[in-house]
């Protein structure tokens, strides 16, 4: 049996077969398995099966492509988060959103690198939808008893703790350091001059990242808040 000729073109889309939509659904496919700094129009053209003009062509450099791809990733961000409503406490509605934020970014890496890094990027629509979001919570707490002012910095507080546990989580994960896990930590150091974390470190994560630690912090947050109320 012979070979196929491995000189043989790459078949490709017939032209004019795919659209902006479809590039940015790619790009999304192509990040989420390398990273957005590998992620190229050559490499991107490649998985689609297009020439590396059809790219150009909607997108004439990487930038416009990462402002595309924020836009959706703010889209379905803004989709997840949950439901700001009247019946529930604002303890409860903060909790459960910036869980949830959190959940959403540990998920997706990519999701975390477009919107926490590439903030200075979002268009006016992704910018309106954040605002919106942020609107929800803050008419929130302001119908529970806060003075605007306080809802305002309520909010941020919360957003500033969540956001930095996230990256925190994410620079921790790509330097692969032992901090994160616990079976790793004992071959760190010699504890023995350190009792107190030598009881910790073959069963507690001392990075902090760990699900209970972001509660643990959320939670002291909300008692705080609860005081000024």
């Amino acid at each position: 049996m012979s070979k196929p000729d491995a000189g043989a073109p790459r078949k490709r889309r017939r032209r004019g077969s795919i659209n902006a939509g479809d590039i940015v659904a790619g790009a999304f496919e192509v990040a989420r398995r390398t990273s957005l700094d590998q992620l190229s129009m050559p490499v991107l053209a490649q998985h689609l099966e297009v020439g590396v003009t059809s790219i150009y062509w909607y997108f004439r450099k990487k930038d416009e492509l990462l402002d595309a791809m924020t836009d959706v990733a703010v889209d379905e961000y803004a989709g997840l988060v949950p439901e700001v409503r009247a019946s529930d406490t604002w303890q409860h509605t903060l909790s459960t959103h910036f869980h949830a934020q959190r959940d959403l970014h540990l998920g997706d890496d990519v999701l975390c690198d477009l919107l926490y890094i590439r903030t200075a990027a979002y268009s006016s629509q992704a910018s309106r939808r954040l605002m919106e979001v942020l609107e929800r919570l803050v008419a929130k707490l302001v119908a529970d008893g806060f003075g605007p002012a306080d809802a305002l910095r309520v909010h941020n507080a919360v957003a500033v703790y969540t956001r930095g546990c996230i990256v925190h989580d994410r620079i921790l994960r790509k330097a692969n350091t032992p901090t994160v896990d616990p079976a790793r930590q004992r071959a760190m150091a010699d504890w023995s001059a350190m009792p107190v974390l030598d009881g910790l470190v073959d069963h507690t994560a001392l990075s902090g990242t760990s699900d209970e630690d972001f509660a643990f912090g959320v939670d002291r947050l909300l008692c705080g808040f609860e005081d000024l109320l």
